[in-house]
């Protein structure tokens, strides 16, 4: 108790020494008047920074002024207000990306019809004919008959057909297609090693040498003289057999 009593005792006295030991306040009168502010004008508040910066063009040899935060580039001074809203841009720039026109925003689509269609949630088993079914028969009449003036535009739609390897599945060019291993396409390619085949399969309008032979007109020694060849091709057939 003796211990405890003598603990108390200190913990009252510390804070009081430390309150003692503080440097007293100095006895001033307080000002009645701030000092006067010094006679110097106000600093001007400081600009945000907006990106623009003047450049020099070397082949004209005019200033433009260059935007580093959009990459904009124009000849007017854009901290200078001017009357008219158009801009004439610095050579090699251009007000708007690549592959688009300068022209207004497009306007806004028409509101979407609501769905008027099946809906399983709702309608449960589909009935061939309830009203969702004849409006899903209109919209598909439509989409229809604006297919059809599609296709009869020929400028509309673009259409590019591809061949794909039957084993790989990729693209191939169309001379690779199996048509090129038939045996028409094969004999060409061995024949144009050694001539034109196009070229000597016109060279006569197109006509075999039998179709050729056959318009042909002999004269009468012609003909006594192939008469009397093949006889005597025959006659010497029959003597070698004897």
């Amino acid at each position: 108790s003796q211990e405890g009593s003598e603990e108390g005792e200190m913990a009252d006295t510390e804070p009081a020494s430390a309150t003692d030991d503080a440097p007293p306040l100095p006895d001033e009168p307080l000002p009645e008047d701030a000092p006067p502010l010094p006679d110097e004008p106000l600093p001007a508040p400081a600009e945000e920074d907006d990106g623009w910066s003047a450049q020099l063009d070397p082949a004209s040899g005019c200033w433009y002024f260059l935007n580093r935060f959009t990459g904009l580039s124009q000849w007017e001074n854009p901290r200078v207000p001017t009357a008219g809203s158009s801009q004439q841009y610095a050579p090699g720039t251009r007000s708007h990306a690549p592959g688009t026109s300068e022209s207004a925003a497009p306007p806004a689509s028409p509101p979407r019809e609501p769905y008027l269609g099946y809906n399983p949630k709702i309608h449960g088993d589909f009935d061939p004919n309830a009203d969702y079914a004849k409006w899903h028969q209109e919209n598909q009449t439509e989409e229809w008959a604006a297919s059809e003036v599609t296709l009869a535009q020929p400028t509309a739609a673009y259409e590019q057909a591809g061949t794909f390897n039957r084993f790989t599945g990729a693209f191939q060019a169309a001379d690779k297609s199996a048509e090129n291993h038939n045996d028409e396409n094969k004999s060409r390619r061995q024949l144009n090693a050694f001539f034109d085949v196009d070229r000597a399969a016109n060279a006569h309008e197109g006509r075999s040498l039998k179709a050729e032979r056959a318009n042909q007109k002999l004269s009468k020694k012609q003909v006594k003289a192939f008469n009397e060849q093949r006889r005597a091709k025959k006659e010497q057939k029959r003597r070698d057999f004897l």
